[in-house]
């Protein structure tokens, strides 16, 4: 029952602590320090800090004049009494809530990414269209200015309303949400 107990911030700066001692007297090397410190940091239950220390001694031995220090059990229990218990299981609610709403909201997320990528995508052969064709009509007013004839740029009446329209349908699709 005690291992499903919220940590405090105490009970994870006690075991960050031990595993300091731990690495100066040689029982851990870095790398095992900086994993076992960062999983005490992301701990959210006793039971979660417990496990990061089951290895170690309960104190230092080897250093002389020190006496070792009790074992970890983590902040003192109150009686188990109905208030405490009720409390414990609102608070283990609260939390499995609080987790499936958020992979909720990382789901609606996903799906409309996914939503608006096949939206974009559907715009694709209409833009390409538009573009294909403005370019080409652009390339012919331009040959026939360069061989002497400037004209109004009639092109713009060709690419300008195309793309208004394919603008327009974009935005109307975008804003309907």
């Amino acid at each position: 029952m005690t291992d499903e107990l919220r940590a405090s911030n105490a009970d994870r700066e006690a075991v960050v602590q031990r595993l300091n001692t731990a690495f100066s007297e040689g029982r851990l090397d870095l790398a095992e320090l900086d994993e076992r410190v960062a999983k005490a940091y992301a701990a959210k239950t006793l039971g979660d800090l417990r496990g990061l220390t089951i290895d170690l001694p309960a104190g230092s031995a080897s250093r002389p004049g020190l006496k070792p220090a009790p074992a970890d059990q983590g902040p003192p229990q109150p009686p188990a009494t109905a208030q405490n218990l009720k409390q414990a299981a609102l608070e283990l609610a609260h939390s499995r809530i609080n987790a499936k709403l958020e992979r909720d909201r990382q789901r609606v997320a996903r799906r409309r990414q996914r939503y608006e990528m096949a939206h974009l995508r559907g715009y694709g052969g209409s833009v390409a269209a538009w573009a294909s064709v403005s370019l080409i009509c652009f390339t012919v007013w331009l040959v026939a200015g360069l061989t002497g004839s400037w004209a109004v740029p009639w092109f713009l009446w060709v690419a300008g309303p195309w793309g208004a329209v394919l603008l327009m349908r974009y935005l109307s699709g975008h804003s309907s949400r």
